[in-house]
């Protein structure tokens, strides 16, 4: 299984909570319905927290990094940006890898969240994340600080585009 979230069920994903909530207080009540917000917000927490743990046993598997050296000082883009949406449990996981590899290499990362954006979803032609862009080129999905390196570096000739 790709390690990337598809945005529709990033998407179903937030639609759920609402409505969860809804039929708890038109059924049950307003106790339910805090309940169900409570338990709804607690397990995404918990979810993407816990998730390098249990991506093997989800049928992902391994999320283990591997770790990138630079060495020699590479060239490397000016600008970077991740698109990630806010229940995806492999955008912590770019972000932090490319967060380091910032230090090491200073680039510029901007991150934007696409998870309420319709328009950047459209305007990038997005359909999963996290997605990686530099100069026109994009990496969609998972990536060890190896991969990430060498894309950037562009020395990865297997960039995807954002699909």
């Amino acid at each position: 299984m790709k390690q990337q979230c598809i945005l529709w069920s990033v998407w179903l994903t937030w639609l759920a909570l609402p409505v969860l909530t809804l039929l708890a207080f038109l059924f049950i009540g307003w106790p339910a319905a805090l309940a169900a917000i409570a338990v709804g917000v607690t397990w995404q927490i918990l979810y993407i927290r816990f998730f390098p743990r249990l991506s093997n046993s989800l049928g992902y598997g391994s999320v283990a990094d591997v770790t990138a050296d630079p060495g020699v000082s590479v060239p490397v883009p000016n600008r970077v940006t991740l698109y990630t949406a806010s229940v995806c449990p492999f955008c912590p996981l770019v972000r932090s890898r490319l967060a380091n590899l910032q230090k090491q290499l200073g680039f510029e990362l901007a991150e934007v969240d696409v998870t309420f954006r319709p328009d950047v979803v459209k305007e990038r032609n997005l359909r999963a994340v996290p997605v990686v862009e530099t100069e026109g080129r994009f990496w969609v999905g998972n990536a060890t600080s190896a991969e990430l390196l060498a894309f950037l570096t562009k020395s990865q000739p297997n960039a995807e585009q954002a699909s």
